[in-house]
């Protein structure tokens, strides 16, 4: 699935249904996708998410903004970073395709 698709029509009938209804309503392909890879994709970033959970629950996370936005070239450095995540493929096409959706012609 593209992600205009996701944002479009994915994600607000998840959020109007559940996703136990997304997976009842969705095609046989998508519905073994993501029943036979979920297991996979969750053992692969569980080390990742346990990881930030320690981090934040040990107040790692708000120091570290909390130093990051205290430095005085703080805004210059996130606008480098931010604009590595804007020069990113996957965001031009997004920038490329918001316009043409039915509710902006």
């Amino acid at each position: 699935e593209t992600i205009e698709e996701a944002l479009c029509s994915l994600y607000p009938l998840v959020a109007d249904n559940g996703m136990d209804w997304m997976y009842a309503n969705c095609s046989t392909t998508a519905q073994r996708g993501a029943l036979d890879w979920a297991p996979k994709f969750e053992a692969a970033i569980r080390p990742v998410i346990e990881e930030c959970y320690q981090s934040v629950k040990a107040g790692k996370e708000a120091a570290r903004a909390l130093q990051k936005g205290s430095e005085p070239d703080y805004r210059e450095k996130l606008e480098a970073e931010l604009a590595e995540i804007a020069d990113q493929e996957m965001w031009i096409a997004g920038r490329q395709l918001r316009p043409l959706r039915p509710e902006n012609q």
